[in-house]
């Protein structure tokens, strides 16, 4: 269980740098977990066989090109000109057409109340406006929508977004952000030579506080998400157990080095 959630951790290649040939290595791990992910979503609420879905920070485009072939409607936005290219080029290579917008999480290229489900995959870390961001997943998705997003934890010791600095996780935030200003300008080699290093993480108090406050009341994290029909008899034990109350669920997050959400519109 835990060594899935490592798996699916970013590494610290810059994901707006892979290429095509990344790309296509990485698709087949990519859309089981996009349809792992999908599932669990309608394991609390409906998703209509027609939905309309948007990735944020869709990079070279896996879970939109994951959506198209399950015969939905899949959309996404991403800033990196670059990466949009090798979208469109692995979406060719897919046997898919692809629509990528250029544009920000914090300013969505669409009207209100387009979208069943808003995904976004390690990008909350990223952004200038966290607060913002969850705004607009609120504003873009339907009434009865879902919000999901996967991104940095502030609760365990270990993390994938900067080399060299043990338990950078329970740094103080303020401590951080300039750790990871430093290395983007002086060590861009310890964050993957990006320009956007993470600059925001989350608790669990935080992640539900800020939620609220755009909007959304029912929320999940990733233990609430999880299907006992993923894995073994030992899985669903261990399952059992870490829901078993907040204090469970957070010795579980300090044991992975991310975090996980569900919020409904």
């Amino acid at each position: 269980m835990i060594a899935e959630e490592q798996a699916l951790a970013p590494d610290r290649e810059a994901t707006e740098h892979r290429t095509l040939q990344d790309a296509l290595a990485r698709f087949p791990a990519d859309r089981s977990h996009h349809l792992r992910v999908l599932a669990r979503l309608r394991g609390v609420t409906p998703i209509p066989d027609d939905a309309s879905l948007l990735d944020v920070g869709a990079a070279q485009g896996s879970a939109v090109i994951t959506w198209l072939h399950e015969g939905l409607k899949g959309f996404g936005v991403e800033p990196s000109e670059e990466a949009r290219v090798v979208a469109e080029r692995l979406a060719e290579h897919q046997g898919v057409t692809i629509e990528l917008r250029p544009g920000l999480a914090e300013e969505l290229p669409w009207e209100a109340c387009q979208f069943d489900v808003v995904h976004a995959e390690y990008v909350l870390e990223h952004v200038l406006d966290a607060q913002k961001t969850f705004e607009e997943a609120y504003r873009v998705l339907k009434p009865g929508g879902v919000f999901w997003f996967a991104t940095a934890s502030s609760v365990s010791p270990r993390q994938d977004e900067i080399d060299g600095f043990p338990c950078f996780g329970w740094y103080p935030d303020r401590l951080k952000r300039r750790i990871m200003a430093w290395a983007r300008d002086k060590k861009p080699h310890l964050v993957g030579h990006t320009q956007y290093p993470a600059m925001n993480w989350f608790s669990p108090w935080k992640a539900r506080r800020m939620l609220r406050q755009a909007g959304f009341r029912r929320i999940y994290d990733r233990w609430d998400l999880r299907l006992p029909s993923e894995g073994g008899r030992l899985y669903q034990v261990v399952l059992r157990f870490i829901r078993l109350c907040a204090v469970t669920k957070f010795a579980a997050d300090v044991l992975v080095p991310c975090c996980a959400y569900a919020a409904i519109k």
